[in-house]
């Protein structure tokens, strides 16, 4: 491609991005819409371009995004920005879809801490922790003015109101890695139908009922499922953090491969399509307890023994 057209489609690229950047800043309800498409700029043209054009691409949006919004604005551009890079980097060099989206996730997750990690630095303010403080004391004032409940209830609610909030924040790491998830997810799913209408390289979706997760995953599970149980170690200890992390991790794995089985079986027994759908959807609005664990039950039973042969066969 000479550069004369490399400089027009990068240009008009550009023009984009800042649309979708304005609507995303200036535009609040639209703005969560616009939000997923930002990276899609980025990955149509690192689909083309060499490494070096992107990375210039990118230099030339973040000074853009000073004009459209402000210095704050730029961690946004570059976060959109080189997740969309890698994105189009893995298309161009024809990687599985799997090895894409982790990549994104990877890459994604690591700017979202070091954004918020930069906030902490330059502010001196923890601000999951104060938002957490502030949860913690409006949470309490309903409590107090209940006249009718005793001390020792009152108490006893308080404690377990706190003994969520800090489970909420033990389980901070993870949050933010299933945010990251998600948020790729949709990146995806936004750039879906732009790439497959103006480039080659389009998302090539594999069905969500073949999804098969390793087996050792299943291994993992246990072994960390004995460790939360054996293992005696204080609720602020590193230890105790990284294994409620990971069982909590390797809980959503599982439960996904539950899912998947389900979205299977319906497929081989031709159910119509919509009775996975709704039952992903309800499970998820609203998670009784026994449903999840129903579903993690089938998530282990799928990893652990050949469910879908004997289903396969049935149908």
């Amino acid at each position: 491609m000479n550069s004369g057209r490399r400089i027009a489609e990068g240009g008009a690229l550009l023009a984009l991005y800042c649309i979708l950047l304005f609507i995303t800043i200036h535009v609040p309800l639209m703005g969560t819409i616009t939000l997923f498409f930002l990276p899609t700029p980025f990955i149509l043209f690192a689909i083309k371009q060499k490494l070096s054009w992107s990375l210039v691409y990118l230099f030339i949006a973040s000074l853009l995004t000073l004009l459209i919004g402000s210095i704050l604005s730029v961690p946004l551009t570059l976060l959109m920005g080189v997740t969309g890079m890698v994105i189009g980097y893995c298309l161009r060099k024809d990687k599985p879809l799997v090895t894409a989206f982790i990549s994104a996730v990877l890459v994604f997750l690591g700017g979202t801490i070091l954004i918020y990690a930069g906030s902490v630095l330059i502010t001196n303010v923890n601000y999951i922790e104060k938002a957490l403080d502030m949860v913690k004391a409006s949470a309490e004032k309903p409590v107090n003015i209940m006249g009718s409940l005793g001390q020792a209830q009152r108490d006893e609610i308080k404690t377990q109101m706190h003994d969520f909030i800090d489970m909420f924040y033990t389980l901070m790491p993870s949050l933010f890695v299933l945010m990251s998830v998600l948020m790729v997810l949709f990146i995806f799913l936004a750039a879906h139908p732009i790439l497959k209408r103006f480039s080659v390289k389009a998302l090539r979706w594999p069905h969500f009922r073949d999804l098969r997760l390793p087996k050792s995953l299943l291994w993992y599970y246990l072994i960390t499922m004995l460790l939360a149980l054996f293992v005696n170690t204080d609720k602020n200890s590193y230890v105790y953090m990284a294994i409620t992390n990971l069982f909590f991790i390797l809980q959503f794995f599982i439960l996904l491969q539950g899912y998947s089985l389900i979205f299977y079986i319906a497929h081989v027994k031709s159910w119509a399509k919509a009775v996975p759908v709704i039952i992903l959807v309800v499970t998820l609005l609203f998670p009784l307890p026994i449903i999840t664990t129903v579903i993690r039950f089938l998530g282990i039973m799928d990893l652990g023994f050949p469910f879908r042969e004997t289903f396969r066969k049935k149908g």
